[in-house]
């Protein structure tokens, strides 16, 4: 059975493609090394369409005249400014551009301009090499390094220095916790569960927060504030399991990517944070498929073990009777504690 797996590595090797969501002009080349925040690739998104009421400027003119009046046509490149329509004669009425953009349509009461707008620019979003180019949409990326995926991400991307709000996995974020001189810094956390603490996080602010669970009703402010928040472990009370808590402490004061992207399971594309690290000789490289094997790490993702890990003793062959009543395909697992349990295989979440 192909195992459902989890991306916590001190040091491996892995690639991560970058894409722009439609087409158009990806800038970077094979070989190049990025950081972060390199733009890699651009595309204009969805124009902006802006409408010009002529009618203030006609008013009491003949329509029929419009076209005598017209200084530019459809097609032709503005600038803001530029004369569009001059009445002429003794009170001379003109219509200027607001903005740069092309004429799109002219009516006897309105012009639609399509307005210049600044390109979607794709950032890297890792440190890493460039190994190939896919045609006007993007790139892939190699990097080695340390990695941790969460489960849930708002959708920003950061960089900044780690530091520790706690020193407990399950340790409440308190609003007093943020620091006035962590403005800018990518703080990491047990949980979090009050709307106090988002607004004084909001106020520094920071450059990110990381933390292993929080309130669900927190969901549409986090949503709202303006860097990467990232979930490692989900929502309500858990906290964060103690492999990705030890492993974030452990690089405490390096600089480490958020790229709080949110889960995309037909794509392959989830929330994770990136710490870069020098290329070496022999850095393992991640494994796409895994089956579950005896000996594996895993994580627990059913209450009430969860966020707990283990690793697995024994795969059962066939499907086994769970205490609930219900027969699926299972593993004993030694959890950390040292207590013994019987997990469905729906339910790990091998530690790769």
């Amino acid at each position: 059975m192909i195992a459902s797996t989890t991306k916590i590595n001190g040091l491996t090797t892995f690639q991560r493609a970058r894409y722009l969501p439609i087409d158009g002009r990806v800038l970077a080349h094979i070989g190049q090394t990025v950081e972060p925040d390199t733009i890699v690739a651009e595309a204009t998104l969805a124009p902006h369409i802006e409408v010009l009421d002529l009618r203030p400027v006609i008013t009491g003119i003949n329509r029929n005249d419009l076209d005598s009046m017209l200084e530019r046509d459809v097609g032709e490149e503005i600038e803001t400014g530029d004369v569009i329509i001059a009445t002429g004669g003794t009170l001379n009425r003109v219509l200027r551009a607001t903005s740069n953009g092309i004429i799109r349509a002219i009516s006897s009461t309105q012009i639609l301009i399509e307005v210049n707008k600044k390109p979607h620019r794709l950032r890297a979003a890792y440190h890493g090499k460039v190994i190939e180019i896919v045609p006007d949409r993007g790139i892939i990326l190699q990097m080695s390094g340390t990695i941790i995926q969460g489960v849930w991400g708002n959708g920003y991307i950061a960089t900044g220095n780690l530091i520790a709000a706690g020193d407990l996995p399950n340790q409440v974020l308190r609003p007093e916790d943020l620091k006035s001189d962590w403005a800018d810094m990518i703080v990491i956390a047990g949980r979090c569960k009050s709307i106090d603490t988002l607004r004084r996080a909001k106020r520094l602010p920071l450059r990110g927060l990381i933390v292993g669970s929080f309130s669900s009703h927190l969901i549409p402010a986090v949503k709202n504030l303006k860097f990467p928040v990232i979930a490692i472990n989900g929502f309500g009370p858990i906290g964060m399991d103690e492999i990705s808590f030890h492993m974030f402490h452990s690089n405490l004061g390096r600089t480490i990517a958020l790229n709080g992207q949110p889960w995309d399971r037909e794509l392959g594309f989830r929330p994770e944070t990136f710490i870069h690290k020098e290329p070496e000789e022999n850095i393992p490289v991640m494994d796409t498929l895994l089956e579950y094997e005896v000996g594996q790490v895993v994580r627990v993702n059913t209450l009430p073990y969860l966020p707990q890990t283990g690793t697995i003793e024994k795969i059962r062959p066939d499907q086994a009777l769970l205490p609930s009543g219900i027969k699926a395909m299972a593993a004993d697992v030694i959890l950390q504690s040292g207590q013994h349990i019987l997990v469905p295989l729906n339910n790990l979440d091998v530690i790769e």
